[in-house]
């Protein structure tokens, strides 16, 4: 628990000190303020690792398309969004409205052309999402979106929201189903105070393809992720056991 503390009270501090002193970059080109944010991402991991000892590891990189994509991930806490910053350069999060006001670190996001939405606009967010997205597929960007809308604890499954398919049925780009076991290691808060040691395990799955219905595409994508993720759970479980 102490060793938790410490990392939160530097993740906090270091959030605000390096926004701070870098806080000029949000005016250069999206493609700058990238790499610096990748820098704070790298210590950010660094600490966690020397502090609660918690790494990763990341399997399935072989399935990552050449091309634009849509990444669709399984969400159980604030490590996996760090790790995609450094796995997914250069890629545009859809992320909850209320991000864009977190003091200095919210003007970051809005630097790098984040698509941020109102969960409670329904289908005018989707139409919202819809619209940027193209304009970040043409500029050769991919889109990283939690189909579940939300964080889920480890072993809980949620209903996967509308937002995905859309994506899927509008941008004929590959989906890129992502699983995952992050929140045994670090729960679903960002400042949880309960961290627990180990190897946390992001693996990429095999690319969905355009051509499906809203309806296969959406049990094909639930099925393979929730599977992998139950068994990446079941893995370490296994291991620890």
């Amino acid at each position: 628990m102490i060793s938790s503390l410490l990392f939160n009270f530097f993740l906090i501090l270091w959030e605000v000190l390096y926004t701070l002193i870098t806080l000029p970059i949000i005016f250069f080109p999206a493609r700058i303020v990238n790499i610096f944010l990748v820098y704070s991402v790298k210590v950010v991991l660094l600490i966690l690792r020397l502090l609660c000892r918690i790494e990763y590891e990341i399997r399935g990189v072989e399935n990552i398309p050449k091309q634009p994509f849509v990444i669709a991930s399984k969400h159980q806490s604030p490590l996996e969004t760090f790790i995609f910053i450094l796995l997914f350069r250069n890629a545009v999060f859809i992320l909850k409205r209320e991000l864009k006001w977190i003091p200095f670190i919210g003007l970051y996001l809005m630097a790098l052309r984040m698509i941020f939405i109102n969960r409670l606009d329904g289908i005018s967010s989707i139409r919202y999402i819809i619209k940027l997205a193209k304009m970040h597929i043409k500029e050769n960007r991919s889109i990283i979106i939690f189909p579940e809308g939300t964080r889920t604890a480890a072993k809980q499954e949620a209903k996967y929201r509308p937002g995905v398919a859309a994506l899927y049925g509008v941008l004929s780009v590959p989906v890129l189903p992502v699983a995952l076991n992050t929140g045994l290691f670090w729960p679903k808060s960002i400042l949880s105070i309960r961290k627990n040691p180990g190897k946390a395990i992001i693996e990429i799955l095999p690319p969905i393809y355009p051509g499906l219905s809203k309806d296969k595409f959406l049990e094909n994508l639930g099925k393979a992720i929730e599977e992998k993720s139950n068994k990446l759970i079941a893995e370490k479980t296994s291991i620890a056991g």
